[in-house]
């Protein structure tokens, strides 16, 4: 899981970097009393990834139409994309370091009040309604 973490906070190619950036976060979860900072990482995890995604497909005849057919997300994909949330998110407070903007996601997702799981309910309601085609899955 930290080589996934490490992985996904690559800047330019740099691996030291992404690392001096997880060991800080690591370090501000021990500073805020979270002593077992994996239990808090995994049920952020958890909590924003998504388990259903919609794609949108254009038809060859009828260029003006798409049809969206929900699907399921293998897990693979689901821990990147639930990795991506928590990195790539645009933030108001563009002082605040990479670390502290990482940990206070986390936390904040952790018990459920985070944008993030936000996204993931309204994707879920989203392939709710698209429900109809969801056994037509030829992709």
């Amino acid at each position: 899981m930290n080589k996934k973490i490490i992985n996904q906070f690559l800047l330019h190619g740099k691996t030291s970097i992404s690392e001096k950036i997880w060991l800080k976060s690591v370090k501000l979860f021990y500073k805020l009393n979270y002593k077992n900072s994996k239990k808090f990482i995994n049920r952020a995890i958890i909590n924003s990834t998504p388990l259903l995604k919609v794609k949108q497909l254009k038809q060859k005849k009828k260029r003006s139409q798409l049809k969206e057919f929900p699907y399921i997300v293998n897990n693979q994909k689901r821990m990147s994309w639930a990795l991506n949330f928590f990195i790539n998110k645009p933030t108001k407070k563009k002082e605040m370091k990479m670390y502290k903007n990482f940990v206070s996601e986390m936390l904040s997702t952790a018990k459920n009040l985070s944008i993030n799981v936000n996204n993931k309910k309204d994707v879920y309601k989203h392939a709710f309604l698209k429900r109809k085609y969801f056994y037509y899955r030829w992709f």
